[in-house]
């Protein structure tokens, strides 16, 4: 399966996101670790030089927070 970042999500929207570890087993939670691509919107907190730069980052965030394409 393949996850695609949807708008106002922690990650960059339409890219894809690669799941690390699926929670979802864990107390039926919809969760799972996810690493890709993040821009940055706070330069101080996320450790980064500029707003709007682009690094990876991982998070646990809901399924439901991506596309799926099942191949």
């Amino acid at each position: 399966m393949r996850y695609i970042a949807k708008k106002d999500t922690w990650f960059k929207e339409n890219t894809e996101v690669e799941l690390i570890d699926d929670y979802r087993d864990f107390n039926n939670w919809n969760l799972g670790l996810f690493r890709g691509i993040r821009i940055c919107e706070n330069p101080l907190s996320e450790n980064k030089k500029t707003k709007g730069e682009e690094y990876f980052d991982e998070e646990v965030c809901s399924f439901d927070e991506f596309g799926v394409i099942n191949e």
